[in-house]
C-alpha cells in the first residue's frame, strides 16, 4: 500500500518532520522517509538565537550570549539579555531523529534517490533547489579545527571582516565550540555562486594569520550554497519544506529554529487535523528581505556600511529577534535602525543615488 506521509529528502527539514511525526504512538499509516545519504547531516553546524524557555526544544549544544559585526577597525560586540545564541551540530540532529525513526513502527527511512512524484497521500519534498533558482546565494566553507592550547575567542564573529565584492558582500563566521576548538568560516552573499576552493584558502590565510604562534589540527569540513530568495519558482513533489518551502530566512540564512518549529506544528496538525498548512512568512518580511537582496545584487559597496549601522543601532535582542524573525514588529526595529537613503532608493529602484 501506498504510505500515509512520503518524506523526499532527509536533511535537517525532512528528518524534523519524521522527528515530529515520531512523538505520537500510532499514525494512520506508514511514514516514508527517501533519502541516499543520510549521514551527509552529520558534517553540518546549525546556529540560531533562543530563549531560555526554548531550551528543550531546540537543544544547543553550545551557547554564548556575545556576539559581533567587524568592518576594518570598526567593530559592534553584542550581549544579549533575553536571547542567546546557540550551536547544534549536525551529528546530534541526525542521531535524534534516526533514534525516533528507528523506535517506531510505522517510520521507515531508505536510502534511495526519488525522480519522480511519490504515491502518497502526502508527499513533502525538503531537496535542496537548483542553485540557477537563487536570487542571491550564502556561499560558504567552513574548517573546525582543535587547538593544543586556549584559542582566546571570546564570542560569536557573526560577520568579522566585512567587505564588498564584485557580486556581493564577504565576511568570516568564528564559531567557537569550546576553549580549545574553533569553527572558521569564510562566507559570501553573493550574485555569483562562490568558488569553494577559494573560500577555503581564505580560512587556510586567516587561520595562518591569526593564530601564527598556535598549534592546531583539522577535525572537520563543510560547505554549501544556501538560497537567499528565489528569482523563479521551482518545480515541487508536493508540499514544500525547509529552504525550499521557505523555511530560511532571506536576508540571513538562518533557518534551524524556524524549520524546527514548522515541522513541529506541521506535525501536530497532520495527526490533529488531518490538513496541512504550508509555511508562509509574513508579506512585510518578504518585501523588507527583498529590497535587502536587491542593494546586495546593484550596489554590493553599500551593504557592508548598512550591516554596521544596523548593528551598532540596534539593541542585542531587538537584532537578534529581527535575525530569527519572531514576530512581525521585529521588522519595524529594523527599519528604525537601517540607513533610510539606501532603502528608500532601492523601493524607488534608483540605485545610482544611493
Amino acid at each position: 500500500m501506498d504510505p500515509w506521509v512520503h518524506i523526499v529528502g532527509g536533511g535537517l527539514s525532512g528528518l524534523s518532520l519524521a522527528a515530529s511525526l515520531a512523538q505520537f504512538g500510532t499514525l494512520p499509516g506508514r511514514v516514508l522517509i527517501s533519502e541516499p545519504v543520510p549521514e551527509s547531516l552529520a558534517s553540518k553546524t546549525f546556529s540560531f538565537w533562543f530563549t531560555e524557555g526554548e531550551r528543550n526544544f531546540l537543544k544547543p549544544e553550545h551557547v554564548s550570549s556575545r556576539w559581533s559585526v567587524s568592518q576594518g577597525s570598526e567593530a559592534t560586540v553584542h550581549r544579549g539579555h533575553q536571547f542567546t545564541y546557540g550551536t547544534r551540530s549536525g551529528r546530534a540532529v541526525l542521531d535524534d531523529a534516526l533514534s525516533a525513526i528507528h523506535n517506531h513502527a510505522q517510520i521507515e527511512l531508505v536510502h534511495e534517490t526519488v525522480l519522480t512524484k511519490p504515491k502518497a497521500t502526502y508527499v513533502f519534498d525538503s531537496r535542496p533547489c537548483d542553485i540557477e533558482t537563487h536570487q542571491v546565494t550564502q556561499s560558504f566553507v567552513g574548517i573546525e579545527v582543535q587547538f593544543e592550547h586556549a584559542h582566546g575567542i571570546s564570542e560569536v564573529g557573526l560577520m568579522e571582516r566585512l567587505v564588498a565584492t564584485d557580486s556581493g558582500v564577504r565576511f568570516v563566521y568564528l564559531l567557537p565550540l569550546g576553549p580549545d576548538r574553533l569553527l572558521v568560516e569564510y562566507t559570501e552573499f553573493t550574485t555569483v555562486p562562490s568558488d569553494f576552493s577559494e573560500l577555503a584558502t581564505l580560512n587556510e590565510h586567516y587561520l595562518m594569520d591569526k593564530f601564527r604562534n598556535h598549534s592546531y589540527e583539522v577535525q572537520r569540513t563543510e560547505s554549501a550554497h544556501i538560497p537567499m530568495g528565489f528569482r523563479q519558482r521551482s518545480e515541487h513533489f508536493g508540499i514544500p519544506l525547509g529552504a525550499r518551502g521557505g523555511m530560511t530566512r532571506d536576508a540571513t540564512g538562518y533557518g534551524y529554529r524556524t524549520i524546527r518549529y514548522a515541522c513541529d506544528q506541521i506535525a501536530k496538525d497532520l495527526i490533529q487535523n488531518d490538513v496541512v498548512k504550508p509555511f508562509r512568512r509574513s508579506v512585510a518580511t518578504v518585501w523588507a528581505d527583498r529590497l535587502f537582496l536587491n542593494l546586495i545584487q546593484h550596489r554590493p559597496d553599500a551593504i557592508p556600511q548598512i550591516l554596521m549601522q544596523i548593528a551598532n543601532r540596534m539593541t542585542p535582542d531587538k537584532f537578534a529577534a529581527f535575525m530569527m524573525n519572531c514576530a512581525p514588529w521585529d521588522l519595524f526595529h529594523l527599519l528604525r535602525a537601517a540607513p533610510a537613503k539606501p532603502f528608500t532608493c532601492a523601493l524607488l529602484g534608483r540605485y545610482q543615488w544611493i
